[in-house]
This record gives C-alpha cells, sequence and structure tokens, in this order.
C-alpha cells in the first residue's frame, strides 16, 4: 500500500468502520463486546463523535477506502473527568503493521491537544502486546492494570490503563 490520509470520519465511512469493529469483535480481544453491532447500532454512537469535542477519524487509502478509524471519547460521565478523553484505534486486518494505527493514534492525540484536553486514557487488552507498544511509542504509560475482568473465547482478560498528559 502506497499511502493513506487521515480524515474526519464521515457518516459514510460508518459501513467500513463498522465491518473493522465487528471483525475486532468476532476474532480478537481489542473489544470485550461479543455480539457483532448492527449498522443502526452504530448511528446513535456516531452521533456522538460528530460533536468537535469527541472526535472520530478515518484512515483513507488512496482509493478512498477505509481502512481504520480512530475516536476520543467521554472518560466517565461525571462532569469532573471532562478534561480526560479516553482512545480507541481499529485498523482492517489486512493494514495492521503498516502504520496505520500509529498515524490514527497521532492525528487524536494532536487533536486531543487542540482541544485542551489534560490527558488521553487507553484501556487495552493486557495480551494485545502490539497495542500496548503502539501506546508506549507515543508517550502512553502504564498506570494500572485490571486483572481479569473480561472472559473473552473462554480465557480471563487483563486490561492495561494507559495514560498520556499533554
Amino acid at each position: 500500500m502506497s499511502t493513506f490520509t487521515i480524515r474526519t470520519s464521515l457518516l459514510n465511512d460508518l459501513p467500513a468502520i463498522t465491518e473493522i469493529y465487528n471483525d475486532a469483535v468476532l476474532n480478537s480481544v481489542a473489544t470485550f463486546d461479543t455480539e457483532p453491532k448492527q449498522l443502526s447500532e452504530r448511528q446513535d454512537w456516531f452521533k456522538l463523535h460528530e460533536n468537535p469535542k469527541y472526535p472520530m477519524v478515518s484512515a483513507v487509502s488512496f482509493d478512498e477506502q477505509v481502512i481504520g478509524w480512530g475516536t476520543l471519547s467521554p472518560f466517565h460521565p461525571r462532569p469532573a473527568y471532562d478534561p480526560t478523553v479516553e482512545f480507541s484505534v481499529y485498523v482492517h486486518r489486512e493494514y495492521r503493521g503498516l502504520g496505520v494505527g500509529n498515524a490514527i493514534l497521532e492525528d487524536l492525540i494532536n487533536r486531543g491537544t487542540i482541544l485542551e484536553y489534560h490527558s488521553i486514557i487507553g484501556l487495552i487488552t493486557g495480551s494485545n502486546i502490539a497495542s500496548l507498544g503502539m501506546a508506549e511509542k507515543f508517550g502512553f504509560e502504564r498506570v494500572g492494570l485490571y486483572k481479569e475482568v473480561g472472559k473473552k473465547f473462554g480465557s480471563w482478560q487483563d486490561v492495561a490503563v494507559v495514560q498520556l498528559f499533554l
């Protein structure tokens, strides 16, 4: 793959975003969802990210295919948590290891800085070495570990908490 760009996600990206997410649901421990999401379910979720305060970005190939996406989302619903957001990054299986996830996370960090967030949190499955490495590459520190908080594919999963101060 020669090039891709990162841009604000568009509503017509939603089918590809949903497909990428559902692949993670069915084939990885990157999410603790266990059932694929319907496109109709994701439309309300997408509306949250139409708010500039909680951006969603798409990685788009030279032929305009969505090959990855990421979000900054509210970390917690209580108002005192507003200066902190949580990031999510998902990459189409055929494009992993090509720098797409890094580009998405870098863009989200830049947007978080512009939006004047104090910190960004990531909740990453302990066995997801690639995602933990990506976060550490951008300066996220491991600040906690939830042990055996989820069970997927018959195995208990830990969740590492990573944080970056902006």
